[in-house]
């Protein structure tokens, strides 16, 4: 999918907000996405809004009343769009162990003799995935990229369409996707749920 975006103009300050769309990728572990590298990439969507979450615990001791705050929980909320509908896609975001998928003989679509096909409902498997969603801006006549990776997350929300008539002026329906992400306790502190590169500003 080409890295596309909707910037009439290049824009000036080199620190500029993010503009533009997000290409969406996905891997079964983030050392997929080092050197550029993305295993999978989603489709035609747009990264909508990150929440970094931070749940605190307190120590007081008797004879104190400044209690230690420190970090009890940590995770990461990431809403995402899609704009193609594409069973294999769906079902990777999912886990891969929620869904059942396939590309056969048609059984309720008369007339078509093969479709693709995605079934849910019974199974519980829900894997984690590593993602990373690339924006590019143009600063000055020249591209920047910036780029986030979520080393270690899951589906927290079900399939969601909100169908559209044929004479919106806007028809396409989109498909949100929510994830979750937790600590990768397997890398180094600090640097256990996201990363974000830019060359905004360099």
């Amino acid at each position: 999918m080409a890295l596309g975006h909707y910037q009439q103009t290049s824009l000036t300050n080199a620190s500029t907000l993010l503009e533009g769309g997000f290409r969406i990728g996905i891997a079964t572990a983030a050392v997929m996405f080092e050197g550029g590298s993305v295993q999978t990439v989603l489709g035609i969507g747009n990264l909508v809004s990150i929440q970094e979450n931070i749940e605190l615990s307190t120590t007081q001791a008797g004879n104190s009343n400044m209690p230690v705050e420190r970090v009890a929980s940590q995770t990461l909320t990431v809403n995402f769009e899609l704009l193609e509908f594409w069973a294999p896609t769906f079902d990777l975001i999912r886990g891969s162990g929620l869904d059942t998928t396939g590309y056969t003989a048609s059984t309720y679509i008369t007339g078509t003799p093969t479709a693709r096909s995605i079934s849910t409902g019974g199974l519980d498997t829900l894997g984690t995935m590593a993602y990373v969603f690339e924006n590019v801006t143009m600063v000055s006549g020249a591209t920047a990229k910036t780029v986030l990776i979520v080393y270690k997350a899951r589906i927290a929300q079900g399939l969601a369409f909100t169908s559209k008539t044929d004479h919106d002026t806007d028809p396409v329906m989109v498909y949100p996707f929510t994830l979750t992400a937790e600590l990768d306790t397997s890398r180094t502190k600090g640097d256990q749920l996201f990363i974000i590169e830019s060359e905004l500003g360099v």
